[in-house]
């Protein structure tokens, strides 16, 4: 018989993160089956929560250990960093260079279908650097200027990418496929504008909401990729480059106001201070697991010296259909917001 396990948890870094602990170093698989709901409300109510003295040992116990909290991992689809599928829904954190910063963000809410929970396994520590950043969006929307807020929320932002060879994702990365066909009917059915502007050179085009209601909380949240998708998030002398050769048009990414005039510097400055103002940092170290409510917190890493092991799991697939009040479920310029499941 499975002996009883104890939790004890603490409220850390101003109530964002919930800290679990138990005695006697019991198994994660054995933490789930016991205390999945528990945990689970724990990451609603706070944002995020840190495992820490927990044992697993391969992809069957990360794999049970979601599936105990909140249910099977979800594919990633829509790319927009390079990852490496280690195991069936289980990645790469990022294959990002460890000596950049990724800069704070929600995973895939450009996507008309966004992963609920995060889960970051650390099988290794970094032997300096590599601090997860974390950031309350549910703050991040309470302090920007609330002309920013309410201009957004009501008309969202257009988001614009271009893949090319050698800079960034191709097409076929993105979209994970090599057939035209498919990535058409993929855009087709998710409110994106898609055109070859080149053999190798796709745009694609769409309009999307920066402000969420959470389901369960029904708390407003900062939810978007407008700032870690623009220019501004590049190493300026990059951004300079870029800018210079293709122009704002033809860079990777960038984000526009939803008319498609260019997001002011006045702007844009707020929006990274927003984020920079709640940026907290989370060191993980080795057997962690940090489990996020995406639509609660945004995420980002720390520069970092290797070698150091990550791994991330998405789960619970949510409809930006559930996350607008149900009078503004469609599109920004119109269209559905997705399936209402």
């Amino acid at each position: 018989m499975t002996a009883a396990i104890t939790l004890d948890t603490a409220s850390r870094l101003g109530g964002l993160v919930c800290g679990v602990t138990s005695p006697g170093r019991p198994a994660l698989t054995e933490l789930g089956g016991q205390h999945g709901p528990f945990v689970r409300e724990r990451v609603v109510e706070h944002g995020a929560a840190l495992l820490s003295g927990y044992q697993w040992a391969d992809w069957d116990d990360l794999d049970a250990f979601v599936k105990h909290i909140v249910g099977a991992p979800l594919d990633y689809t829509e790319r927009s960093s390079p990852r490496t599928e280690l195991h069936p829904g289980v990645f790469t954190a990022t294959d990002h260079p460890p000596t950049e910063e990724i800069f704070l963000h929600t995973e895939q809410s450009y996507n008309l279908t966004v992963p609920r929970y995060l889960f970051f396994f650390c099988e290794r520590d970094a032997p300096e650097g590599g601090a997860s950043l974390l950031a309350d969006c549910r703050a991040i929307h309470d302090a920007l200027p609330r002309e920013i807020v309410q201009r957004f929320d009501e008309e969202g932002y257009l988001l614009v990418r271009n893949f090319l060879p050698g800079l960034g994702l191709t097409w076929q990365q993105a979209f994970g496929t090599e057939d035209p066909d498919q990535v058409r009917r993929y855009c087709a059915d998710n409110g994106i504008e898609v055109e070859w502007l080149a053999e190798d050179h796709v745009q694609t085009r769409q309009m999307r909401w920066a402000v969420a209601t959470h389901p369960e909380t029904g708390v407003k949240t900062w939810f978007n990729h407008m700032t870690f998708f623009h220019s501004s998030s590049l190493k300026k002398d990059l951004a300079e480059l870029l800018l210079e050769e293709y122009g704002p048009w033809g860079i990777p990414t960038n984000t526009f106001h939803a008319d498609g005039s260019e997001i002011s510097q006045d702007i844009v400055e707020a929006l990274h201070a927003g984020y920079r103002g709640h940026q907290l940092d989370v060191h993980c170290r080795t057997g962690d697991v940090l489990i996020v409510d995406n639509l609660s917190v945004a995420h980002g890493r720390a520069p970092f010296v290797p070698p150091r092991k990550l791994f991330v799991s998405m789960a619970d697939a949510l409809s930006w259909a559930r996350l607008r009040p149900v009078e503004r479920t469609a599109l920004p310029g119109g269209g559905p917001a997705g399936h209402t499941g």
